[in-house]
């Protein structure tokens, strides 16, 4: 099947969304040739806009593909144009354009994901043509909904949590759905949530659009955040629920206000707390010139939560391989969720004890910057991120600032190691959700472009995008909507066309989790995929959980970097999209 697939798309790779005229511009041809030949871009009108000749890959096979390659620049293009494709002999590429803007629609798309993802909110179809449910999660029947959930019990939830009772219930209502499931988890939600509070801080930054959608959708995240917060008088006060689902898998597909399975939290987990504590920080920097009363309750519940992690600073959430309704998001080490929240909170206070408490990390000083991208269980990267955009006042901040841009230098030399461009190669296998670790290293070199606006980072962004939007091993662009050969079938409940035509599809800027190779406990690896390079372990059908489901801190990303990419070409020029320009 998969060899079927690649066998009937272009052997010249491109970005299938196109080429910001700013930016650079290459695509990789797959090929057995070992020596340079020529290649044009030719405009609709069989005009030539550009000669070049092709640089042969050292590499053959090249690693993450098992492919031979030639690489194809044509980054002197600079002309705004519709419909343009790179031909190399009788082989041609899709068709692409030069644009500026470019990104815009897929900045919204991608943000628009969030809103028809909401629990306990119908979803409107005059906003969302197409997209029109009832609130899912709401305390209807069939389902109890989250506005009265218990917390687990039962052998299970004993041998899982020992010492851990509580008997009553509570209003976690609203939030994400996260995935392609019905789970909410606490510590996905944080990291994505400081994905769009950055989001929405750059769009008022460059006052460049309405920031009021990104704002709402903020404040619908954080005030799930608050609610899954263990109120005074419960076990483990001040803490976090780290998720809450069903005690089963919910039906693949169906809705959510159908769920009929029975929804329990779980224990509340030292890492969730963090990232609530970090979120709501982060959230009420963000909101103090906005809505300065609900800054101020963010911020204490931030506060109460960091607190409350000290209290219990090694209660860990277990990983039970997704074996009761929803997945695991385990971490057993936590010294990165403390950096980040104290780094958050003394950002949005200035306090000294929080200065004391990330200055005196180990973590503080010492390279956070993994190659193979950070995660939710990884958040020293954001920490980092935030301090050095908005810690100047730090004695070490010449340190930390030129950490960032250290680590955007070795992203860059990784790139330039693979002829498809993708920051992000690790030898140990490619991980499940890989297009969202690529998208944060993108954010990594977006924040660096921010300090040093230099024009090489800011390449490397959109080369980054390449990959993603169709220049791979595949030919596939990951974003549904996105590309003549996008992704369609995703794997998900309240999408699930493909399942179930009384279902809707999967809507534009949606972001498929990418290639994995790598088997995941309690989530068996796929024989379809067995022995392939990693780049090409990857299935666009609804029954390939671990490659094409999709997740909110896989959007959120994808979000922030397609409208940095739009404000940053916007600085750069405002032309007016024209034919090709032609060739002398």
């Amino acid at each position: 099947m998969l060899f079927t697939v690649l066998a009937e798309r272009p052997a010249v790779r491109i970005n299938q969304l196109g080429y910001l005229p700013d930016g650079p511009k290459r695509a990789t041809w797959v090929t057995d040739g070992a020596v340079p030949v020529e290649f044009i871009i030719e405009a609709t009108d069989g005009s030539v806009v550009f000669r070049g000749r092709s640089q042969p890959w050292p590499n053959r096979p090249e690693p993450t593909s098992g492919l031979a390659v030639h690489v194809l620049d044509f980054s002197s293009v600079r002309e705004q144009a519709h419909e343009c494709r790179v031909v190399v002999g009788d082989q041609a590429s899709h068709s692409f354009r030069v644009a500026a803007g470019l990104y815009d629609d897929l900045g919204r798309d991608a943000l628009r994901l969030f809103y028809l993802l909401r629990s306990g909110c119908p979803i409107e179809d005059e906003l969302a043509p197409g997209y029109g449910r009832p609130a899912g999660h709401l305390g209807k029947a069939p389902n109890r909904g989250d506005t009265a959930v218990p917390g687990w019990t039962g052998p299970e939830a004993a041998r899982l949590y020992p010492d851990w009772l509580t008997t009553d219930d509570f209003d976690v209502s609203g939030g994400w759905y996260d995935a392609g499931d019905y789970g909410k988890y606490t510590v996905s939600a944080g990291i994505a949530l400081w994905q769009l509070l950055n989001l929405a801080a750059l769009i008022r930054r460059h006052a460049w659009a309405d920031a009021g959608p990104i704002l709402e959708e903020c404040r619908w995240g954080l005030d799930w955040m608050l609610r899954m917060q263990v109120p005074s008088g419960q076990p483990l006060t001040g803490m976090a629920f780290h998720r809450v689902h069903g005690t089963t898998w919910s039906p693949l597909p169906g809705w959510a206000h159908e769920d009929p399975t029975m929804r329990v939290l779980h224990r509340p987990s030292t890492s969730a707390t963090l990232h609530l504590a970090a979120a709501g920080a982060r959230g009420a920097r963000l909101f103090s010139g906005i809505d300065s009363a609900y800054a101020v309750r963010l911020l204490a519940a931030a506060r109460t939560a960091y607190d409350a992690a000290h209290g219990e600073p090694r209660l860990y959430a277990p990983d039970d391989e997704g074996r009761y309704g929803g997945g695991p998001y385990s971490d057993d080490s936590v010294d990165d969720d403390f950096y980040w929240a104290a780094a958050e909170l003394w950002l949005t206070t200035s306090e000294e004890r929080y200065l004391a408490d990330f200055s005196g990390s180990e973590l503080h000083m010492a390279g956070v910057f993994d190659l193979a991208g950070f995660d939710f269980n990884r958040v020293a990267g954001p920490s980092r991120l935030d301090l050095a955009v908005e810690g100047a006042g730090l004695s070490d901040y010449d340190t930390i600032r030129q950490s960032v841009i250290d680590a955007a230098l070795r992203l860059l030399d990784l790139q330039e190691q693979q002829p498809w461009d993708q920051p992000y190669a690790p030898s140990d296998g490619w991980d499940w959700g890989s297009n969202g670790r690529i998208l944060n290293n993108l954010v990594v070199l977006a924040t660096a472009h921010t300090l040093t606006e230099d024009r090489r980072v800011y390449g490397g962004i959109a080369r980054g995008m390449d990959y993603l939007l169709g220049r791979n091993a595949l030919g596939q662009s990951y974003v549904t909507g996105y590309g003549i050969d996008s992704t369609v079938h995703q794997r998900t409940r309240q999408f699930g066309h493909d399942l179930d035509a009384a279902f809707p599809p999967l809507p534009p800027g949606a972001l498929a989790g990418g290639a994995n190779s790598k088997d995941t406990p309690g989530f068996p690896g796929d024989p379809r995929l067995a022995g392939l390079p990693p780049q090409c372990c990857y299935l666009d059908e609804p029954t390939s959980e671990t490659t094409n489901d999709i997740c909110i801190r896989w959007n959120a990303p994808l979000a922030f970097v397609a409208t940095y990419l739009n404000v940053i070409e916007r600085q750069h020029q405002d032309a007016k999209i024209m034919p090709c320009a032609r060739s002398s």
